[in-house]
């Protein structure tokens, strides 16, 4: 897929980011110390420009023009070392990820939904889970649209495909995608900001336009011109002051319905930018794939580009937050109503781009989730686009692995289904790999409907939704038995399939909580009724009899099995997938070892 080693490309980037942050503090000093010193010359010269001779004006001005200029200079140095310092956490992110860490990454465990048809099944979420490797957003709608994905994977081949263009553009773009995330990282976005943006974007209009139009006008003047007045002599103190309660109180009858609204965004400015920045990213990349292409569209099909946008929103609560000063809150309110206009502005705000915030954040979250497959395509050079087909239904794939195990462990294997009714049975040993396999199979389906890059040399698929039983547990809060459990995960699936649903089925061990001659029975009608209803899949199991269904239906099942190797008192296990039933168990092996009499 690429031939660079991602390795070496993020080493190299955080040995660059390691570098500029020894720059950046001294920097920092620097700007520390001459600020200070730049004020320390500017309260003398303001002292002999008072006391001696007003010369002295010229360098108090120009020490406080240099004090000022290093403090906005510092600041900027503080935010850069602020995102270097997100860079740095996230190329070490990436380093260790491609080591098989992946602890630095949330996994999602809010995600885990025992009840779905396959991601408990298949470890989606949690530690140690595909979602934790996968998982590269830095906003909760992103992280929520990833899991959405997962969970809900595409059917639409077309979809696939475009999806599957814009994953390997960003696989090729590992600097742009760093920075995107490090940028979020540094905002440090939590749950409730946004659900207190999208709280206040909902809010009906405090204030009428033409009545406040004409008080934003007339009271400024009025103001100015008391105080005018007040300086000249014309008016009394108690006069001017007696003046000074009409626009006080006007802004006063409003102050708990503004601090309200406030509170939704208030202290956000930092926040905002850094959604600026990112939605300027996305703007300015030049995308070429039509997925990306349209997210882009969707940022610029406003009255303002979504990071003007929000970079106005940000500036517009940035004024608002001055309230927060009370002297400069009450100057800027007696003369200005400056509570009451920028309410006004943030209004304004509100009803050009009220349509247009939720779908920004939209594009936000796709593009993060596609920077996650991204960085799988691009972290794994050997894996490859799935190829979705379909005029029949098919699964197959050549060295097939699982993404999670490390490359120099895995073993890869095949995966064959070639028609509707068809099934594949797997038997084998205790340990042998028949449940990595089936998760493997299961895994790499997902990640092919989600347009992800597949852990195989080759892989081609029919976009069936995958079904799984693989872990069925018992319910002591809803007194339900693991039997039960498993059979109404069963029922689910016979019913799905009577409506008409195309399914994969991953079946593991099933009806593993009966008797033996029970278990055959039921495991010999379930796997007849799921061929009738066109559902095809694997089955694993130990039951070596189900192998002898192959002559019962020729054509629609084949055995397949892991086989243990006992050599005297070492067990090997080659994790190699063979053609045929299992010749050899190692329960009575294993019990041995371990001491238990038989």
């Amino acid at each position: 897929m690429n031939e660079v080693d991602p390795g070496g490309v993020y080493a190299a980037m955080l040995s660059d980011k390691l570098k500029l942050k020894l720059r950046l503090l001294r920097d920092a000093r620097y700007f520390s110390m001459t600020r200070f010193f730049s004020f320390l010359l500017f309260l003398p010269a303001v002292a002999l420009a008072i006391v001696y001779n007003p010369f002295w004006w010229i360098p108090a001005i120009l020490s406080l023009a240099i004090f000022i200029i290093l403090v906005i200079l510092h600041e900027k140095s503080v935010n850069r070392q602020k995102f270097n310092e997100s860079c740095i956490a996230a190329l070490t992110h990436e380093t260790e990820a491609l080591n098989g860490q992946y602890s630095s990454f949330d996994g999602g465990g809010e995600f885990i939904d025992p009840e779905h048809i396959y991601t408990t099944d298949l470890d989606f979420f949690g530690s140690g889970s595909l979602f934790q490797a996968l998982n590269r957003t830095a906003t909760h709608s992103g992280k929520n649209r990833l899991a959405s994905w997962l969970k809900t994977p595409l059917h639409n081949r077309q979809e696939i495909i475009s999806r599957q263009e814009a994953v390997a553009e960003l696989a090729k773009m590992p600097e742009w995608r760093i920075y995107l995330r490090s940028h979020g990282m540094a905002a440090g976005e939590e749950k409730k900001d946004l659900e207190l943006l999208y709280s206040w974007l909902a809010s009906e209009p405090l204030f009428r336009p033409a009545l406040f139009r004409v008080a934003q006008i007339f009271i400024p003047l009025a103001s100015f011109t008391a105080t005018t007045f007040f300086i000249l002599g014309m008016i009394s103190a108690q006069l001017f002051l007696l003046y000074l309660v009409i626009p006080l109180t006007i802004t006063g009858f409003h102050t708990k319905a503004i601090s309200r609204r406030h509170a939704m965004l208030s202290k956000k400015v930092d926040l905002l930018q850094k959604y600026s920045i990112r939605f300027r990213m996305i703007e300015d990349a030049g995308f070429a794939s039509e997925f990306m292409t349209g997210l882009v569209k969707k940022l610029k099909s406003g009255t303002l580009p979504a990071s003007f946008g929000i970079r106005k929103l940000g500036k517009i609560t940035a004024s608002l937050d001055t309230r927060l000063n009370i002297l400069a809150g009450f100057v800027l309110n007696v003369y200005l109503l400056w509570d009451i206009r920028q309410m006004r502005r943030l209004e304004q705000w509100q009803e050009e781009h009220r349509e247009s915030l939720p779908l920004w954040f939209g594009v936000l979250a796709d593009t993060e989730s596609i920077a996650s497959l991204g960085a799988l395509a691009y972290a794994n050079p050997g894996f490859v686009f799935p190829e979705i087909v379909t005029d029949r239904f098919v699964i197959h794939a050549e060295n097939a692995g699982h993404p999670l195990i490390a490359a120099r462990q895995r073993v890869n294997n095949p995966i064959s289904v070639t028609h509707h009714g068809h099934f594949n049975i797997v038997t084998g040993a205790n340990m042998a790999g028949k449940s990595t396999y089936l998760r493997t199979i299961g895994v790499n389906m997902i990640l092919a409907l989600t347009g992800a890059p597949v852990c195989a040399t080759s892989f081609y698929c029919y976009p069936a939704p995958v079904y799984t039983s693989l872990r069925t547990t018992d319910s002591l809060s809803s007194n339900q038995s693991y039997f039960y459990a498993e059979l109404l995960r069963l029922k689910d699936l016979i019913d799905r399939l009577n409506r008409g649903e195309e399914l994969f089925v991953l079946l593991d061990e099933i009806l593993k909580g009966t008797n033996s001659a029970d278990k055959q029975a039921g495991s010999r009608a379930l796997l007849s009724q799921l061929i009738g209803l066109g559902a095809a899949g694997f089955i694993a199991t130990h039951d070596l009899e189900l192998g002898n269904l192959e002559k019962s239906f020729p054509g629609d099942i084949g055995n397949y099995s892991f086989e243990a190797e006992i050599n005297g008192d070492e067990l090997h296990f080659d994790y190699k997938l063979k053609h045929g039933v299992a010749r050899n168990m190692n329960a009575t092996f294993l019990m041995k070892k371990m001491g238990i009499t038989l």
